[in-house]
């Protein structure tokens, strides 16, 4: 039977006009289907970290409890974990955090 996680697509969730797509993954792991998370990668049917992409989604949440704008927060992730953040990914991890965590 597989597991079924709310993961934010595109948009989001709970905040309002917003799209959940599910992660869906096998008992023992495997992926199954859904949209694959920000800080993650397919590698065959299994999903692994992208170290540099988690370390900035850490930056990123940081940087939007300091109130800082998008733009802002892309460059700073690019310039300080070479990888990047598009617009769409952002909004997925932040509504993540919403839904998790209530409002940052």
């Amino acid at each position: 039977m597989p597991l079924y996680y709310r993961w934010a697509g595109a948009c989001a969730g709970a905040i309002p006009g917003s799209h959940v797509s599910e992660l869906q993954i096998d008992e023992d792991g495997r992926y199954l289907g859904g949209e694959v998370p920000y800080g993650y990668t397919l590698w065959g049917d299994r999903l692994v970290e992208v170290p540099a992409e988690l370390d900035a989604a850490v930056t990123a949440i940081r940087l939007v409890k300091q109130g800082k704008p998008y733009e802002e927060i892309a460059t700073t992730v690019r310039r300080d974990h070479g990888v990047e953040l598009p617009k769409p990914k952002f909004d997925a991890l932040i509504e993540s955090v919403y839904r998790r965590y209530g409002p940052i």
